[in-house]
């Protein structure tokens, strides 16, 4: 039997195969902000209107939250994009010098808002702005190990193109705190978190390092 012809078969397949192979070696994914851009992280706000979100609606029977709860979440906030951003990011509390100077006009509605948040942007002389807007809060009551209520946080982040105007990335975050018990689906955050009660703080800051991978920072 001549195997001539089948090496060569074997050899063709195998030129083949690995100029396929090279072809399909596409450049990873852009993230949504790449990592040459400046990102200003606006501090967080607690929305009253729909209007003033960027996208989505308010909880139904939403409160307003305790006036230091935004402050205390750009703090925890800068200490996770510290953490874990890889980014060029500029700080709340830099970003926020752009939100006291620049106006605001209620009767704009929705494409008012995206407007502010750009100009907010243009301020800051940032290429993509990150909006957090805390929803819902509930504090814990009780301690790490035990708890009469447990806390409950809803967050919405938005990733701004400042260019454009354009939402092009929006996570929510809604968490509540559950016994595993309650909950035996989600049994691997019971572990992850030790089986300790979370503050409401340090809910929020699993939703900020959520945000942080998902926008690509």
């Amino acid at each position: 039997m001549n195997t001539l012809p089948m090496k060569r078969l074997f050899v063709a397949a195998a030129v083949a195969l690995l100029v396929f192979s090279l072809g399909c070696k596409k450049k990873p994914p852009q993230s949504a902000a790449p990592m040459q851009a400046t990102v200003a992280v606006a501090p967080f706000s607690n929305p009253r209107s729909d209007y003033e979100l960027l996208a989505g609606y308010l909880p139904e029977d939403s409160q307003a939250v305790s006036e230091g709860v935004p402050g205390k979440l750009d703090e925890v906030f800068t200490g996770v994009l510290s953490a874990g951003s890889k980014a060029r990011t500029i700080s709340p509390a830099a970003v926020g010098n752009c939100v006291r100077t620049e106006g605001r006009e209620e009767s704009g509605g929705r494409l008012g808002t995206l407007k502010y948040w750009q100009g907010i942007g243009r301020c800051a002389g940032s290429d993509y702005v990150v909006v957090p807007q805390v929803l819902a809060w509930r504090e814990r009551e009780g301690s790490a190990m035990g708890t009469t209520v447990s806390a409950a946080v809803v967050i919405n982040f938005y990733l701004l193109d400042v260019k454009t105007g354009g939402v092009i990335k929006f996570l929510q975050f809604d968490e509540e705190q559950l016994a595993l018990a309650d909950n035996l689906l989600e049994a691997g955050k019971f572990f992850e978190r030790k089986g300790r009660w979370l503050t409401a703080y340090e809910l929020a800051s699993e939703g900020m390092r959520k945000a942080v991978k998902e926008f690509g920072l």
